[in-house]
């Protein structure tokens, strides 16, 4: 592995290397590239040649095990007729470049109108009633992530790391003892609006890196923690309830599970929270852990 990458972690100068480099092997044109979101991954649009490129942070480890899965339940998904987003198979798939491991897809234009929550509801409802994929799944545990951003934090003050690393350590056994008492099924893992994309008269539900197998209320949280944490209005929660068929903040173990939701949305941020208005948005989330404000809004990025 290209050792710089792994200490730099992923910034926009890092991915935009690999991108590079990935593109040349390809035969894709680099100089187009827009980014279009930089966290766990990086993601460009290449628009005039209909490819979406997928930089991961590294090309080691659990990294080129959540690749490879990503990329078998795009194609399972695709053969069950699920409103998904396949990988472009006629492009290499995964090339290491950079010390990174990088991923093309089927480029998506923007809609005129932004999918929403009803949506949402209704491809999960359908996600979930999908049979089991002919090939394993993990167990759904966000830990071994959290954990790793953690250990690779940088540019954050050591007391935030620290109190993460205690309240991850507190939250750990308790998210599997409700993962224990649930039944489980086919999960997203990461299912929120910012992960539709619209095609015409359908939506498609896409990023499936942490697609695993655990409770399926996992994927119920965002959209919970969205009328707290993000000032979704009452009536639209209510109208995505009655439109999955389930109100997630009534069932056993959800103080539980948003407590590790929030953290792993609190981690995320951490990893570009140098500087501007990821740092601020960081310092606001990690004041209301610390005061276990459960109502202090936060801001999306």
């Amino acid at each position: 592995m290209n050792a710089a990458a792994n200490h730099e972690g992923l910034t926009r100068a890092g991915a935009t290397r690999a991108l590079v480099t990935a593109c040349s092997v390809a035969g894709l044109r680099s100089d187009e590239a827009e980014l279009l979101r930089l966290g766990e991954n990086a993601i460009y649009a290449l628009p005039h040649q209909g490819v979406a490129v997928r930089v991961a942070r590294s090309d080691v480890g659990d990294i080129q095990e959540k690749v490879a899965k990503e990329l078998a339940v795009a194609r399972w998904l695709s053969s069950q007729g699920f409103p998904g987003i396949g990988p472009r198979e006629d492009l290499p798939q995964p090339l290491r470049a950079e010390g990174r491991l990088v991923t093309f897809w089927e480029y998506i234009p923007p809609s005129r109108s932004a999918p929403g929550l009803a949506d949402l509801a209704r491809l999960l409802r359908g996600l979930h009633t999908l049979p089991d994929p002919d090939f394993a799944l993990p167990a759904l545990d966000p830990f071994p992530t959290m954990w790793r951003r953690l250990e690779q934090a940088h540019g954050v003050k050591k007391q935030d790391v620290d109190f993460l690393s205690e309240a991850c350590a507190r939250s750990e056994d308790a998210f599997h003892d409700v993962v224990a008492r649930h039944p489980t099924g086919l999960v997203h893992g990461d299912a929120h609006r910012g992960n539709l994309l619209g095609r015409g008269d359908r939506v498609l539900l896409i990023d499936y890196e942490a697609v695993a197998v655990g409770p399926q209320a996992w994927d119920l949280l965002p959209t919970a923690i969205a009328v707290d944490r993000f000032a979704l209005p009452r009536p639209e929660y209510d109208a995505f309830c009655r439109s999955y068929g389930q109100d997630v903040t009534a069932s056993e173990g959800y103080e539980e599970l948003r407590t590790v939701r929030e953290l792993g949305m609190t981690t995320w941020l951490m990893q570009n929270a140098q500087s501007g208005a990821a740092a601020e948005e960081f310092a606001i989330r990690m004041e209301s852990l610390r005061k276990e404000d459960r109502e202090r809004h936060w801001h999306a990025l």
